[in-house]
């Protein structure tokens, strides 16, 4: 069974679940926040909508959620749908940077039975029989899970390293072996190294959420027969972590592996990171607060103070959550948020 551990860290304004394979690796992880509940659909949202306008040319129509979000719907020719008609749809693919949610018709008696992050457990091959645990705020094996999935780079198990960079067209992994003396013959190194990278590139998808087309450039000597592999290595490894549709091809004769992933959940950079990759509003506030309540329950005793960047305590109160509140109600009136002109947050006593 791939998936051993599920982790789960509920904090002010957001929850993170992390789940863990057999080798205590990060494989998957799920983030609900407060912002989102009533204004973004997430991966298997059961939802009343309204077709909007059709386009042939585009080979479906927009339709409009309740909440206001427009999503996309692949329509088949002699569909018989109307601009206007109220839809019952699921949410197939959550929206990603520059790119709508896409739904499909859903059936007739189709309900909304079971909870999000319930979902996103169950459709982890093996994961619906391993329980949860909470753990406190902060939590080691979580920060590192998220911030690995944030990085620019992974190291692999026995040294080399993936550097994975999703653009408009792809997610290009080149693999860097620098610093790593495997023993034997060339082609058995390239063999051992190139099917490791594959099945790295596959843990990284999932936790990533990464999907669309995908191009691992592997190191050379590489022939036909190590080729399809390494190319069966990354589908193994990567339908043991994903029930979502995949396909790749072996190396061409440039050693490029190219790879297709159906599009699920959003990447979590989408979510988390600007275009530039720094963290967004939301997520430098909630952090902060997050580093808050950890530093308030290792000093029960303690009148705190977080100096919130500017930005993100201009978020913080735009965002109509009430968050002061919640600090207030979980930890008594001991927390104090103020606004700060610097690009870091600052927690001390007061």
């Amino acid at each position: 069974m791939p998936i051993a551990r599920i982790l789960r860290e509920t904090a002010i304004g957001e929850i993170r679940w992390v789940a863990f394979d057999t080798t205590a690796r990060p494989v998957a992880l799920h983030l609900e926040r407060l912002s989102d509940r009533q204004r973004r659909a997430y991966l298997g949202d059961t939802l009343d909508a309204r077709l909007r306008a059709i386009q042939p040319r585009q080979g479906g129509g927009f339709v409009e959620l309740l909440s206001g979000e427009n999503v996309f719907m692949r329509l088949d020719e002699g569909h018989g749908l109307t601009e206007g008609q109220n839809l019952h749809v699921e949410v197939v693919a959550e929206a990603r940077r520059d790119k709508l949610a896409r739904v499909m018709k859903a059936a007739t008696n189709a309900t909304q039975n079971q909870d999000r992050d319930t979902r996103w457990r169950m459709a982890l091959p093996g994961a619906g029989s391993v329980s949860v645990e909470d753990v406190s705020i902060g939590d080691g094996e979580i920060t590192a899970a998220w911030d690995e999935a944030l990085s620019g780079s992974v190291t692999l198990p026995a040294g080399g390293t993936l550097h994975i960079q999703p653009t408009n067209a792809l997610v290009a992994v080149d693999l860097d072996t620098s610093g790593r003396n495997d023993p034997g013959r060339a082609a058995a190194r390239a063999l051992r190294i190139n099917t490791e990278a594959a099945q790295e590139l596959a843990r990284q998808a999932s936790l990533r959420n990464l999907g669309g087309a995908m191009v691992l450039d592997c190191v050379s000597p590489i022939n036909r027969e190590s080729g399809i592999k390494v190319r069966d290595a990354f589908l193994s490894a990567f339908k043991a972590l994903s029930h979502r549709k995949v396909r790749a091809l072996a190396p061409s004769a440039f050693g490029l592996m190219e790879a297709s992933v159906a599009w699920g959940a959003a990447p979590l950079a989408d979510r988390l990171l600007t275009p530039d990759g720094e963290p967004t509003d939301e997520t430098l506030c909630l952090e902060s607060l997050r580093q808050l309540q950890r530093e308030a329950v290792a000093q029960p005793m303690a009148r705190l103070t977080l100096s919130l960047p500017r930005r993100a305590f201009e978020w913080m109160t735009a965002s109509r959550l009430d968050l002061q509140a919640q600090l207030n109600e979980t930890f008594g009136a001991r927390l104090t948020v103020l606004p700060y002109d610097h690009s870091k947050p600052d927690i001390f006593q007061t």
